[in-house]
């Protein structure tokens, strides 16, 4: 199961990345809640489609052999950790109502942030058992 939620991810993370760094605006336009996030930066919707497709990459290191890449799949859960750490606090950070933000978040950002933290957490136990 581990494996299979690995490919997701990977798909997942991948998908998003490519969108993002090929088709920026597009994705500001898509995406929930970005508009309000601020004005468009095609160049740091690239960063963090670069960031996104890194951690598909990681994960698909570990996707092929967990316990052996469990660094790649921890710093790709890092960033995703990190990234949803910002989207839990922002929206307490403002006037409106943090609750629909949040509800808005979990599908995108804190069930796959989630899924990696698991996946990062197996991969390291493995990684103990091996060494």
């Amino acid at each position: 199961m581990v494996r299979w939620v690995c490919w997701f991810l990977v798909v997942l993370f991948g998908l998003n990345g490519v969108v993002m760094m090929l088709q920026p605006y597009p994705w500001y336009l898509a995406v929930p809640g970005v508009i309000e996030t601020g004005a468009f930066n095609d160049h740091f919707v690239r960063d963090i489609g670069a960031t996104y497709l890194a951690c598909a990459i990681g994960m698909a290191f570990g996707a092929r052999d967990l316990g052996r890449h469990a660094g790649a799949v921890t710093v790709a859960a890092s960033f995703q950790g990190v990234h949803a750490l910002i989207h839990l606090v922002t929206p307490f950070c403002g006037k409106a109502v943090p609750w629909p933000l949040l509800a808005r978040d979990v599908p995108g950002i804190f069930l796959p942030t989630l899924l990696s933290i698991w996946i990062a957490v197996v991969a390291l136990r493995l990684s103990a058992k091996e060494a």
